[in-house]
C-alpha cells in the first residue's frame, strides 16, 4: 500500500496541495483576539471601508455622480452614528452628544470614564488610530478634488469630513487621557528638536 498514490489521504502541512497561509488576515486575527470587543472594532471600520468602496468606485472608477453621492453618504452617517453611540462608548468608555434645555438652548455633553487606562489596549489603539486616520483621508482627498477644479466632488469630501470631524473633536474633548498623551507627545517632540538644534540628538 502505498500512500503516496492514495488521493484520500491528505496533504502534509507546507506541502503544495496545503491551502498558503495569508499572513495578512493572520495578523489581524491576532489582534482582535487581544481586543475585549472585536465585532465592535470590525463595525468601527467596517462602514468606513464601505464609504470608500463607493467613493472610489464612482470617483475613479466610473459610476453615477448622483448615486455614488447618495450612497457614500448614507453609509457614512451609518458610521457616524455607530462611532459616536457604539464604538465610542464601548471600546474606550466615551460618550458625547446635544442636549436641548428647557429655554430652548442647547448644550454639549461629554462624558469620560473616571479612570481611562481601565479600557482594553486593543480596543482604545484600534478606535483612536482610526477616528484620527478618517478626517486626516477626507482633508486630504477634499485637497486634491480643489487642486484638480473638481467642484462636484469637493462638495462630497466636505461633508465626509464634517461627519468625520465632529466625531474626533466630539471624544477629543471627551478623553482627558487622550489629550495628556497628546500632550506628553508634544512636549517629547519639543525636547527631541530642542536637543537636536544643541547638536545633543
Amino acid at each position: 500500500y502505498d500512500a503516496a498514490f492514495d488521493s484520500s489521504v491528505p496533504p502534509p502541512p507546507g506541502s503544495a496541495g496545503a491551502p498558503a497561509n495569508t499572513g495578512g488576515s493572520s495578523t489581524v486575527l491576532a489582534v482582535l483576539k487581544t481586543a475585549a470587543h472585536p465585532t465592535v472594532c470590525i463595525f468601527h471600520a467596517a462602514f468606513k471601508v464601505l464609504v470608500l468602496l463607493f467613493y472610489f468606485k464612482g470617483r475613479y472608477i466610473g459610476g453615477s455622480y448622483t448615486s455614488t453621492f447618495i450612497f457614500t453618504t448614507l453609509f457614512a452617517a451609518f458610521d457616524f452614528w455607530t462611532v459616536k453611540n457604539i464604538s465610542g462608548r464601548l471600546l474606550v468608555g466615551l460618550r458625547w452628544w446635544n442636549k436641548m434645555r428647557e429655554d430652548g438652548s442647547s448644550e454639549w455633553v461629554f462624558e469620560s470614564r473616571a479612570d481611562e487606562s481601565t479600557v482594553n489596549a486593543t480596543d482604545r489603539n484600534i478606535f483612536w488610530v482610526v477616528v484620527y486616520v478618517w478626517p486626516l483621508l477626507w482633508a486630504f482627498l477634499l485637497i486634491m478634488n480643489i487642486l484638480s477644479f473638481s467642484f462636484d466632488w469637493v462638495l462630497l469630501n466636505s461633508m465626509m469630513l464634517v461627519f468625520a470631524g465632529s466625531n474626533l473633536a466630539g471624544y477629543w474633548k471627551c478623553s482627558k487621557d487622550e489629550k495628556k498623551r497628546a500632550q506628553r507627545w508634544v512636549e517629547s517632540q519639543g525636547m527631541r528638536a530642542m536637543a537636536g538644534a544643541m547638536g545633543l540628538a
